[in-house]
């Protein structure tokens, strides 16, 4: 439930402080995954996952300097730190207060069962991409992202950001790594997005696929997918960045199978 601010935060003025520490472990994988929580940064970003997640709310940190968030969860623990302190989490430079947010539960993917329409194999391993490539799935209707082995912390405070919270939203399953794919039972519902393969232009769309897409420049493994396709370009670029490359395929879909 969330209400007005009242209670006083807690001050934290030590780098040594277990709290503090814990935070700056946030913008790492390990740490989100040791402690199941995350950071949310951006005056638009946290009021918004305030109101639409509370349950996921946490603490929030913020300093003196800084206007804070109208309304709050009742039981979100507060803390004020020193500016300093502050620079050191608030690496995108909003100069607004921080959101800590436990992690949201991910099932585990069964890709042996056919696809429920669309959706997204990922093993981007850039969190910024992968946070783009998650904003769009949203945006056009994935009915679920399956985080490949190599795919960076979905949870990263780049991917939250790059996302715009769209983490918070989108449906999303734990799946194996790239290599496991090659199991005939998995490949035959992937539709594999490559530097090679039939032109985009020209393929003629499942309605049921897992949309596999390849990190930019490498591309995919040779595995012995039954489905490339390739988005035609000019040869002034070696490839596309990945989230580009997703996000055209994902309109091209679109365009045969259009949302409601």
């Amino acid at each position: 439930m969330a209400s007005p601010m009242s209670s006083s935060p807690r001050r934290i003025t030590s780098r040594r402080n277990a709290h503090f520490q814990r935070w700056r472990s946030l913008w790492e994988s390990k740490g989100i995954k040791m402690h199941q929580q995350c950071l949310v940064s951006g005056e638009k970003l946290v009021n918004e996952t305030l109101m639409a997640h509370p349950a996921l709310c946490d603490e929030l940190i913020e300093t003196e300097s800084y206007q804070r968030p109208a309304t709050q969860p009742s039981d979100l623990a507060r803390f004020c730190i020193t500016n300093d302190l502050f620079r050191e989490l608030d690496r995108f430079g909003t100069h607004y207060p921080l959101l800590v947010c436990r992690l949201p539960s991910l099932p585990k993917a069964d890709l042996t069962q056919a696809p429920s329409g669309l959706e997204m194999l990922c093993p981007a391993g850039d969190p910024a991409n992968l946070g783009a490539i998650i904003r769009s799935c949203s945006a056009f209707g994935v009915h679920r992202v399956v985080l490949l082995r190599e795919a960076a912390h979905p949870f990263h405070p780049k991917t939250i950001r790059t996302s715009s919270g769209a983490v918070f939203r989108q449906s999303m399953e734990w799946g194996p790594g790239i290599a496991e794919l090659a199991a005939s039972r998995l490949l035959k519902w992937v539709t594999a997005l490559d530097l090679r393969g039939t032109s985009l232009s020209t393929y003629i769309w499942p309605q049921a696929v897992r949309l596999l897409v390849g990190e930019e420049g490498t591309g995919l493994p040779d595995l012995p997918f039954v489905t490339r396709i390739v988005i035609p370009h000019t040869l002034a670029v070696q490839s596309l960045n990945a989230a580009v490359a997703a996000s055209i395929a994902l309109f091209a879909y679109r365009q045969s199978y259009p949302l409601p």
